[in-house]
C-alpha cells in the first residue's frame, strides 16, 4: 500500500532534510547516503525512516512464502528532499532518474515517471523490517519492488539513493 502523494524530481534549493551532512554509518548505526544531483549529499538512518510515513507490502522472494516487508516508499524518501509535484513533472524533469546502490556496487535505476503516481505508479519500498523484525541477512536496508515479475531490482544492503538529471550530456 502506498502512502500516497505526488512525486516529481524537480529539486528546489533547500537545506538538507535528514541531518547535518554525511556521516559514516558504523555497523551498529547504519545509514544511507542521499545524493541530490550536484547538491551536497546527506544521510539518513533508521531513526529518520521511523519518522516518515510507514507502509508495508506482501511479497515473496525466489518462490518462497510471502513475507510482510515494512519501510518507507522510495517516492516519499525522494519527495522529502524538497521536490515539486503535479504538473512540474514535464520537460527536462521527465529525464530525472533515481539510482539505488548496494554495498557491493550493484545498482538499479527508476525513472521519475515510473515512480510518479500520475504516470507509472510503480510501488518501491525501502524496507528495514521483514515480518516485524529488523533485517539481518538482507539489510539493514533492502529495496523491494513487489510487482516486478523478477527480483533483480530488489537491492540488498542499500547504501546510496541518488537523484540524477539524465538530460545533461
Amino acid at each position: 500500500m502506498r502512502s500516497g502523494g505526488m512525486f516529481s524530481l524537480l529539486l528546489c534549493l533547500a537545506t538538507p532534510v535528514f541531518g547535518a551532512g554525511p556521516v559514516p554509518g558504523p555497523a551498529d548505526h547504519p545509514s544511507i547516503k542521499l545524493v541530490l544531483d550536484g547538491k551536497p549529499s546527506d544521510t539518513f538512518d533508521r531513526e529518520a525512516l521511523a519518522l516518515m510515513p510507514r507502509t508495508s507490502v506482501q511479497a515473496a522472494t525466489n518462490g518462497g512464502p510471502p513475507s510482510t516487508w515494512q519501510g518507507v516508499a522510495l517516492e516519499d524518501i525522494v519527495r522529502r528532499t524538497c521536490v515539486a509535484s503535479g504538473d512540474a513533472l514535464s520537460g527536462r524533469a521527465i529525464a530525472r532518474l533515481v539510482r539505488v546502490t548496494a554495498a557491493n556496487g550493484y545498482q538499479v535505476v527508476f525513472s521519475a515517471t515510473e515512480l510518479d503516481p500520475d504516470f507509472g505508479n510503480v510501488e518501491v519500498l525501502l524496507a528495514d523490517t521483514r515480518d516485524g523484525k529488523p533485517l539481518a541477512q538482507d539489510g539493514p536496508f533492502r529495496l523491494i519492488v513487489p510487482r516486478d515479475k523478477r527480483t533483480d531490482r530488489w537491492v540488498d544492503h542499500v547504501t546510496t539513493i541518488e537523484v540524477v538529471d539524465a538530460s545533461t550530456p
